[in-house]
């Protein structure tokens, strides 16, 4: 299986915003027609610091033991699994992002920002080493090729960047519609066999989730630097779907 490869870090930033409300001096000929209310001067500097640190929720992110092939392919089934089956938004915003960072693990600091954003903690799961633990049966999970890994991965980018679609490759077709179509040229730019399923796309409620929850700039700025790197790749299914799905990305909203 071919993966792409690139530095990745660890470490991540807590999720913290902080407003800083400077009250301006009052004029001098305020003061003198309105009598003070506290014994208390009003100082010029006096500031409102306002800390907000939401509730963070600690949730499986899956990766692999080491570079391979068959590990690789274990964090990503497991990930693929999880995303048909949650119910839940949190989770399934981690299980994509899972998906991400299992075939390109640069993009692990801008997936783990953006998961903290919404208050997700990644609780990681190294995979195969601590699948007993984890009660994941191996028996249980899908088994995708390499063009299927690439059809999802390039679905996946799709979700996250929804509002850079090339609005004149789609003109009048909605959205929603149109999404089939990429798909099905996804596919082909990857040679995906066609006896193979994919449960994609996905419902509208967990496409949007994914979209709304996930698609944040900085991710978004993360993935379209990485198509457009690896367009020239010598690997003619990575170069054929990086530069599909540049070109559809590429629009008048480009990050």
């Amino acid at each position: 299986m071919n993966k792409f490869t690139s530095e990745t870090t660890d470490e991540t930033n807590p999720v913290i915003l902080n407003l800083n409300i400077v009250q301006p001096p009052l004029e001098t000929n305020l003061n003198s027609l309105i009598a003070p209310v506290s014994s208390t001067p009003i100082k010029p500097n006096l500031q409102f610091e306002f800390y907000v640190m939401g509730n963070m929720t600690d949730i499986n992110f899956y990766i692999s033991d080491a570079k391979g092939d068959k590990t690789t392919d274990m964090a990503f089934c497991v990930a693929y699994k999880a995303a048909k089956d949650s119910k839940n938004n949190k989770e399934l915003c981690a299980c994509v992002g899972s998906m991400l960072c299992s075939v390109v693990p640069g993009l692990r600091n801008s997936v783990e920002e953006a998961l903290n954003g919404i208050g997700i903690r990644p609780r990681f799961v190294s995979l195969p080493s601590q699948a007993h633990e984890n009660s994941i049966v191996v028996s249980d999970l899908p088994q995708l090729d390499w063009p299927s890994i690439l059809v999802m991965f390039g679905y996946c980018i799709f979700l996250l960047c929804k509002s850079n679609f090339n609005e004149r490759m789609i003109g009048y077709t909605p959205y929603n519609n149109y999404i089939p179509t990429c798909i099905r040229e996804l596919q082909a730019k990857a040679r995906f066999d066609p006896s193979n399923k994919l449960d994609i796309p996905f419902d509208a409620t967990k496409a949007n989730a994914i979209t709304t929850m996930l698609g944040s700039r900085e991710l978004g700025k993360a993935v379209i630097t990485f198509l457009m790197n690896y367009s020239n790749h010598p690997d003619s299914q990575i170069s054929n779907v990086c530069k599909y799905l540049n070109s559809i990305l590429s629009g008048p909203n480009y990050y």
